[in-house]
Formats: C-alpha cells, sequence, structure tokens
C-alpha cells in the first residue's frame, strides 16, 4: 500500500500543479486558447489582460501543501486535528508574515487567517469547498475502522467549514481510495466500486450517530448526502459516455440548488468528485488522463487533482515523466514522500516550509514583474460641465436629418449676408 500511497499522492500534486494555472477558464476558452494540451501552461495568452490571474507553470497550490501537512499530520498517532492545525500554524506564521499558501480560496483564505491571529478555530465558513477534498486523501493509508476514520476526519474538515455536503465528500474521497486499493479495483469497475463504498459509508455513518452527534455534525444530513452521492453513481454506471456522466450530475446537483449549473467543473464538491470518477472511468488512455481533466476547464486544480489520485489507485501510470520532471520543487516533494510512505526517515517539516515560503515569494515576485510590464488602462480624466455640453451639442448636431442640416445652412449663409 505505501508504493500506491505515495503514487496516489504524487500524482495528485502533479495534477494541482497542471490545473493550477487554468483554474477558473471555461473549457471552451481554453480550447480556443491552446488547442492541445501536453505539458505545463503558462496561462498568459489565455488571461486577456487579465495578468493579475497568472499563475507559475508547474507549481503547485494550496490544495498539495494542505494535502502534504495532512500527510504529515497522519504520521502520528489519532486523531491528527491537532497536530495538523500546529503544522499549519508553523506554515502560516505570525500574522501579517506571509505563510506559504498559494491561491487559496475564500474557505481557506478563513481558515489561514484565524491560524495565522491565533484565534478561535470556531469561526469557520458554512460554504462548500472542493479545494479541501484531496487534502483527506492520506487520511485512507492508515488503517483505521470507519468510526476511526470519522474522528481524523471530520475534526479536520470543520476547521474549515460546516457545510454537510463537504464533509460527506471528505469522508467519501479516503473511503473510495481505501477501497479502490484493497480490493484491486480497476477502472473497468471504478464506478460500481465508488457507488458501493458510497453505501457502505452511508450505513457505517448512520451506524456512528452518536459520536458524530458529539462532533457537531448531523447524521441524518451526513447519511442522506452519502446515499445521494450513491444513487448518483448507481445512476452513472448506466452511463454510455462522459457527457452523459456529466449531464446526470449536474440534474442531481440541480435538485438542491435555486441556480442551475450546467457543466460539473464548477467548484462544488458534490459534483466535482463524481466527475473526476466519470473521467477515470470513460476516459481509458492513462498517459493521457490528467490533460483530458484540465482540459475540461472550470476548477481544474481540485479535479486534476482528484482524477490523478483516483487514478493512480486504480493500478494506473497517470503521471507522465515531462510532467514530473518539469514539477516545480520536484526533488523536495520526493524526498518528502519517501520519508512519509518509504524508508526516508522522519519529514522534516521546517525544511519544508522554508523551500514553500521561498517558492511562494518567488512566484508573486514574478507576478509583480508581469503586471508591471503589461499594459496598463489609463484611467479616464472625470469629464467637466464644459465637457458635457460639448458632447451633448455633438450629439444633438449628429441627429439631425439632411433636410434639417441644409436649411440650417442656408439660414446660416441669409445670416452672415446681412
Amino acid at each position: 500500500m505505501d508504493t500506491t500511497a505515495r503514487n496516489a499522492i504524487l500524482a495528485a500534486i502533479v495534477g494541482d500543479a497542471l490545473g493550477s494555472t487554468l483554474d477558473g477558464l471555461g473549457k471552451g476558452h481554453i480550447r480556443a486558447a491552446f488547442r492541445v494540451i501536453d505539458g505545463y501552461i503558462d496561462p498568459e495568452p489565455a488571461l486577456k489582460g487579465k495578468m493579475e490571474r497568472w499563475r507559475k507553470p508547474g507549481l503547485y497550490s494550496s490544495i498539495s501543501q494542505f494535502m502534504l501537512i495532512r500527510a504529515m499530520a497522519c504520521a502520528r498517532r489519532w486523531p491528527g486535528r491537532d497536530e495538523f492545525v500546529r503544522l499549519c500554524a508553523a506554515a502560516t506564521g505570525p500574522a501579517g508574515s506571509g505563510g506559504i499558501f498559494r491561491n487559496p480560496d475564500a474557505v481557506e483564505r478563513n481558515f489561514i487567517a484565524r491560524v495565522s491571529a491565533g484565534t478561535s478555530l470556531q469561526g469557520a465558513l458554512p460554504s462548500p469547498c472542493a479545494r479541501i477534498l484531496p487534502a483527506m486523501a492520506p487520511a485512507c493509508f492508515r488503517t483505521a475502522s470507519p468510526s476511526g476514520l470519522m474522528a481524523d476526519v471530520i475534526p479536520v474538515v470543520r476547521l474549515f467549514t460546516h457545510d454537510h455536503s463537504t464533509m460527506a465528500l471528505c469522508l467519501f474521497f479516503p473511503t473510495l481510495l481505501n477501497a479502490l486499493i484493497s480490493g484491486n479495483a480497476s477502472t473497468a469497475v471504478l464506478v460500481r466500486e465508488s457507488a458501493a463504498a458510497a453505501r457502505a459509508l452511508a450505513d457505517d455513518v448512520e451506524s456512528n450517530s452518536g459520536a458524530l452527534f458529539e462532533m457537531g455534525v448531523t447524521p441524518d444530513t451526513l447519511a442522506g448526502e452519502l446515499a445521494g452521492i450513491a444513487g448518483l453513481l448507481t445512476e452513472m454506471e448506466g452511463a454510455g459516455s462522459l457527457e452523459d456522466a456529466e449531464w446526470m450530475i449536474c440534474a442531481r446537483v440541480n435538485r438542491v440548488r435555486t441556480t442551475p449549473v450546467t457543466r460539473a467543473t464548477v467548484g462544488l464538491p458534490t459534483a466535482l468528485l463524481p466527475y473526476a470518477i466519470a473521467i477515470c472511468a470513460f476516459h481509458l488512455d492513462s498517459a493521457s488522463l490528467l490533460f483530458r481533466a484540465v482540459s475540461e476547464g472550470g476548477s481544474t486544480a481540485p479535479l486534476t487533482a482528484l482524477t490523478g489520485a483516483i487514478g493512480a489507485c486504480c493500478g494506473e501510470t497517470v503521471v507522465p515523466d515531462a510532467l514530473l520532471m518539469n514539477l516545480v520543487n520536484r526533488r523536495k516533494i520526493l524526498s518528502l514522500l519517501d520519508s512519509l510512505f518509504g524508508n526516508g526517515g522522519a519529514p522534516d517539516a521546517d525544511d519544508f516550509f522554508q523551500s514553500e515560503r521561498s517558492l511562494t515569494s518567488k512566484e508573486q515576485e514574478e507576478l509583480r514583474a508581469r503586471l508591471k510590464h503589461s499594459r496598463k488602462k489609463s484611467k479616464p480624466r472625470p469629464s467637466t460641465r464644459a465637457d458635457r455640453e460639448r458632447e451633448l451639442s455633438r450629439h444633438a448636431v449628429e441627429s439631425w436629418t439632411k433636410l434639417d442640416k441644409a436649411r440650417w445652412k442656408k439660414e446660416r449663409k441669409q445670416m452672415d449676408g446681412k
């Protein structure tokens, strides 16, 4: 399992690095700008002047950073929440000092701010967050009962959000990875195995309702979310293509949303994880699996990270050599993974945080340099009353008919001749 665990975490990191530069761009926009994706992409040609959204190609984001911190925390005894908070505080540093985390969303920023300030950790947002799903992957690589997994995952998720759909998918993701590894499942039976894992997890939630109540979670709501995912995956077994699966995902998500979604790549855990499963199931070429995922657009960073981890747990070689060789901080990442899942000794968290802080600073410096040399739109000069009267007169004259203009010119000549 250690080899598979290492490969899954590495595939998720590479997927995050591949998807981060294109995160938030539409599927059609990506294809029009880049045609074929076969490596890390510099997003500048697709940003259309919005250079503040630029990200360094080959550099992973907070998705991988939180996942690696979780892996270091999971190296300790159960439970891992306190160790995770301690490591995040060390990674963030004092308020205003600048931490290691790159491109976090609103939910992640809220957590980082609270940890950095040393304030109460009770102020989590109620919003769903798909970016923290990959961070739960390391929990599956420790032998644990369902109740032990819940005791490890739920308290960590509640540091970020109180959203039950996010909690349900954060429980389901490591459960799914563990089921795939234990059962030696392949992509041919991936959807069926995923549905079975979701159903079993829903039953486990109902069996551990007392413990979940103590964690501040409503078991019935959590079980209902998992039952909905199981029903969706069961329905997806009959899909004939990735497009059919996406339509099913959107239809299921829209049952509980006032604003309908038309793409499964939106940043919702209930859409993104099932779509990652569908991509692995319907795209049979493992060598181009990550490229297919990032080409889907939308929330490409978490989608490609999830796709990479699931594909690796199915026994597929999903990380092309070119992506691995060009991964920023590759040697440090491989050394850390060897420490976590091999015989490399205890991981040095402080050394890892120091390198991450340096990478974050360098990316910000490069972004500032690019913004400095990019064309800036000049601010319009405030208009005066004379400007407004002149503009009004011009519109009045331009609105005249040819007959009006001819009569005006004739009268003007007569007046000038007097």
